[in-house]
């Protein structure tokens, strides 16, 4: 157990920095806060809008979250939102170590959340502020639940009825929970793979045990709550929105993130890189050495494939939609490398080991390459070989640890590695955060309004400007001179052909764009202007 928490530690102190020092993202964070401040604005519970657009996408959970911070702290602070994902994480980790307290040894099941931390698209929604992670922390809560009344119901305990009963109520809660936190997959996934595992079981016809009448009971009791809230704060065409639009348009013919049915296949070789080799290994060598022939890895594989399968016939599809169903499959993989330790298994840890080595090599020469292939600069406090000399010794630790056949220890050391580099390179975001977030460009874009006496901000082709309105109102909101002069923001979208007839107004442009039109070079071409990360502001007089 103190394995575990020391591991935890590790994996808290090396994200510390980005929680502290990183700027929100301009796309789906700016866009959370701005639909949050506008909620307490009007008073909103249960609907939400963004910018008077009706916003059904997602249910309110995490955004009372959100709310409760901007309410607490008078404004959003970074760390108290990263940690409605930090703790999911660590959450959704403790309950598989408990899943597979059984089965793995503790120092297996510290390597395991080693490699839960670094599996890319694990680690990436813990940085990056979204409420997947809330979902998958409920899916999880769920799926334990249920196993663990399976168990009951498959032995003969002597003791323990009244915790059964205890469960019959909270498996349905935590169901609900996902549903509240994310939409229907957090209903779909759980039930489908409950329904899956017994039907694999040979056990469909106990079904009644776990998704009887009280799961159903309390599932409606709850859900008619939640719509009825719904009714009263948004009415019968938000709730419409919510209950069809964002359910079964979405998973039929979806009007956002509309991918092919192969989708998942193909992006799962980045979203659980580095251990995507591993994982698919260690499938095939449960397969060929008949290594599910229990219960718990049953389970587990069931519940990969069951997402696998139920995420790749909806149409909305995006990378991170298979979250809730990468815990199972990297526990999954720890379980096979207990009892097998074959060539196939160490030749997939090799691979990453021998990329962090060669990534040394070429960060070395990144200057060379870089003017050649005309790469960004990146602005680090120290050389770039500096950072990846960590992920070298990282990757020729873990060949060496192969060599002596110690898969956990091989993967401890890139595992490790990977995090000391995610820690060092890190301390750097402050000087990076102009390519991260606005909030750099929104101010001076507001200290020049107030130098030329400007009142009026607009953009081209710069679809999440509107969002801005979050830096705006904290910045409008301290006491400076001249910022009475602008009561309130406010960000409207223009053709390209009115940008020449601009006065007294602040442009938002992409970069990019600009470089790629010509036309548009032109019209802003001797205007006073500051370029910022991926963003440049024109001013027009």
């Amino acid at each position: 157990m103190k394995r575990q928490w020391l591991y935890f530690a590790l994996i808290f102190i090396a994200i510390l920095p980005i929680l502290l020092l990183r700027d929100f993202t301009a796309d789906n964070e700016l866009k959370y806060l701005s639909i949050a401040d506008e909620a307490i604005e009007n008073s909103n519970i249960f609907a939400f809008y963004n910018h008077g657009e009706p916003y059904a996408d997602k249910p309110p959970l995490y955004l009372w979250f959100v709310m409760l911070g901007k309410i607490i702290f008078g404004k959003h602070v970074m760390f108290y939102l990263s940690l409605l994902s930090v703790i999911p994480a660590f959450v959704t980790a403790w309950i598989m170590g408990k899943f597979t307290g059984r089965v793995l040894t503790e120092r297996e099941r510290g390597s395991t959340l080693l490699m839960l931390f670094t599996t890319a698209f694990f680690l990436a929604p813990i940085i990056v502020l979204r409420m997947d992670m809330l979902m998958t922390m409920f899916i999880t809560l769920a799926l334990y639940t249920f196993y663990r009344m399976y168990e009951y119901n498959t032995t003969e305990p002597e003791y323990g009825a009244g915790l059964q009963r205890k469960r019959q109520w909270l498996l349905p809660l935590y169901i609900f929970l996902a549903l509240f936190s994310k939409g229907p997959v957090g209903l779909m996934l759980p039930l489908a793979a409950i329904v899956v595992f017994l039907a694999v079981s040979r056990r469909l016809g106990t079904i009644g045990k776990y998704l009887g009448y009280r799961c159903w009971l309390l599932l409606l009791a709850l859900c008619a709550l939640w719509f009825t809230g719904v009714y009263i704060d948004g009415g019968r065409e938000y709730l419409n929105n919510l209950l069809f639009h964002q359910t079964l348009d979405r998973a039929v013919d979806a009007f956002h993130h509309k991918k092919p049915v192969y989708y998942y296949l193909v992006t799962y070789w980045f979203t659980m890189a580095p251990w995507s080799l591993l994982s698919f290994a260690a499938i095939i060598t449960a397969y060929r050495e008949r290594l599910i022939n229990n219960s718990l890895p049953r389970f587990f594989i069931t519940v990969f494939l069951t997402a696998l399968v139920m995420l790749s016939f909806i149409s909305s599809k995006l990378e991170i939609y298979l979250l809730p169903a990468f815990p199972f499959l990297v526990f999954f993989t720890a379980m096979v490398i207990g009892k097998k330790s074959n060539l196939a298994l160490k030749a997939s840890v090799a691979l990453p080991a021998a990329l962090f080595i060669a990534i040394f090599a070429a960060s070395c020469f990144y200057k060379t390459i870089s003017v050649h292939f005309a790469l960004p600069e990146i602005e680090l406090a120290a050389p770039l070989w500096c950072y990846t000399l960590i992920l070298f010794a990282g990757g020729v630790a873990a060949i060496l640890s192969l060599c002596r056949n110690r898969i956990f220890r091989a993967t401890d050391s890139i595992a490790i590695s990977l995090l000391l580099f995610i820690f060092f390179a890190s301390l750097s975001i402050p000087s990076l955060n102009r390519y991260i977030g606005m909030k750099e460009g929104c101010t001076v874009a507001l200290e020049k309004a107030e130098e030329h006496g400007f009142s009026r901000f607009v953009h081209y082709n710069f679809h999440t400007s509107e969002n801005f309105d979050v830096y705006f109102k904290e910045m409008l909101g301290k006491e400076g001179a001249g910022r009475q002069e602008i009561e309130a923001f406010s960000i409207e979208e223009i053709e390209k052909e009115d940008i020449g007839s601009l006065h007294g107004s602040v442009l938002f442009l992409i970069s990019r764009h600009i470089a790629k039109d010509p036309e548009l070079a032109k019209a802003i071409e001797g205007r006073e202007s500051y370029r910022y990360g991926m963003s440049t502001i024109v001013l027009f007089e």
